[in-house]
């Protein structure tokens, strides 16, 4: 047992940076900031302030894992492949009649993803309280 709990610090230790700098990267991309050794120093210690005011606000683990699982969840199985279908379709000069009607279907379940979403948002905040 000793083992395994040396085994999963070790894991935590080493893959949290190789997570935060992706992280990071995504924020200055989002952004659209010039990566500047200065800004990516200000940018790290200002995340790593949020996440760990977070970590100190936030009781329950569970709460993150349920929030992010309603909200990212249902946009990676729901929402993200109607957007790559939906230009992907589009984008074609010859589509037919029947896979733009594809596109309208795929449309709303993605729209059906969304409530969805909403939902289980509304319900893992509700769990807060």
């Amino acid at each position: 047992m000793s083992l395994s709990r040396i085994a999963v610090a070790i894991s935590l230790v080493f893959s949290y940076p190789l997570a935060f700098v992706g992280l990071r990267d995504g924020v200055v991309d989002l952004l659209k900031i010039k990566p500047t050794p200065k800004t990516q120093n200000v940018l790290t210690v200002s995340l790593l302030s949020l996440v760990t005011f977070a970590a100190l606000v936030i009781p329950d683990v569970s709460f993150v894992l349920s929030f992010g699982g309603a909200t990212l969840g249902n946009s990676l199985i729901y929402v993200f492949p109607f957007l790559m279908f939906r230009k992907a379709i589009m984008n074609k000069p010859d589509a037919t009649a029947r896979q733009k009607a594809e596109v309208k279907f795929a449309g709303v379940s993605a729209f059906l993803g969304v409530g969805m979403g909403f939902l289980g948002a509304k319900m893992a905040i509700a769990s807060l309280g």
